[in-house]
């Protein structure tokens, strides 16, 4: 297409009015209401006066109105010409505009294509990595630029795949008994610092339950031995007739009640650190329990 100038002749407007004259008349008129004090009598007065300066100062907006609208009036015309210009020059753009869009969304949807080849071929000789990195959580949008190589995917790809590896032998190579714990945890966050942390945790709370469990074990034998002693006490005292006293009369007593006391089964479901806090709770209020598991 030819090229195209748009010619304007635009003439320089100006507006000549008497400024000078009205302000000065307008400052005269208006020296006689300074320091003007009306009275409740003449509130009238007061409001006709108002109403005449108010009627005053429409008039020359009202006129400054209408000389904007008719000095606006050619840019006004000129405008609403140039905006029919745009739509005739945006047909073509958008007819265009529309094959480019169309251009790059298949040329995205290749690369999406390219870089799930490129994540299936990695993990197929990567497989235990997969689970814990499925491509949408490491999927970067700037792979889809027309300016990232496929070298590039590769190496990124790669480089997350090596992470996980070497952090999951990391985890391995604790040995710990809560490895799985960990590797849940891991699975989550993908964090190594994470999953040791579980393990640790997991651990502290065994070895306190065992600690409790002995602590248990030790009070039941010694309060067996105690029990023991007392029996063996007994047996060594001689047995001393019985003296038969004099009858008293008979007095009144108060019988306490008997406390009785229930064996009552529970089915727990919790944590070892709350089954832990759960036994020393019954401990410290003297109630018997134990472990059928």
């Amino acid at each position: 297409m030819q090229e195209i100038n748009l010619l304007v002749e635009q003439k320089d407007g100006s507006i000549e009015t008497n400024f000078e004259e009205i302000k000065v008349a307008l400052a005269a008129g208006l020296e006689e209401y300074k320091g003007m004090v009306f009275t409740a009598e003449s509130q009238p007065e007061a409001k006709r006066t108002v109403a005449s300066l108010r009627k005053l100062k429409k008039a020359m907006n009202d006129r400054r109105i209408e000389i904007k609208k008719t000095f606006m009036a050619p840019y006004t015309n000129f405008e609403a010409q140039v905006n029919e210009l745009d739509k005739l020059i945006d047909e073509p753009i958008d007819f265009i505009s529309g094959q480019i869009e169309e251009f790059e969304r298949r040329r995205v949807e290749a690369k999406k294509a390219m870089i799930c080849e490129i994540y299936t071929g990695i993990m197929a000789e990567h497989g235990t990595v997969m689970e814990y990195l499925p491509l949408d959580r490491i999927y970067d949008s700037r792979w889809e630029n027309s300016t990232t190589t496929q070298k590039a995917i590769i190496e990124a790809i790669t480089a997350h795949v090596e992470h996980v590896e070497k952090d999951l032998d990391t985890i391995r190579a604790m040995e710990s008994e809560f490895e799985d714990k960990g590797l849940a945890k891991y699975r989550a966050t993908l964090e190594l610092s994470d999953a040791i942390t579980a393990m640790n945790q997991y651990q502290k709370q065994k070895e306190e339950i065992l600690r409790r469990q002995a602590e248990e074990e030790q009070r039941k034998a010694e309060e067996e031995a105690r029990r023991a002693a007392e029996t063996e006490q007994k047996a060594d005292v001689p047995v001393q007739e019985e003296t038969v006293a004099p009858e008293k009369p008979t007095e009144e007593k108060f019988i306490e009640p008997e406390i009785h006391t229930d064996s009552i089964r529970y089915e727990v479901v919790a944590d070892p650190f709350q089954i832990v806090q759960l036994e020393s709770f019954m401990r410290e209020n003297d109630i018997d329990f134990k472990r059928t598991r």
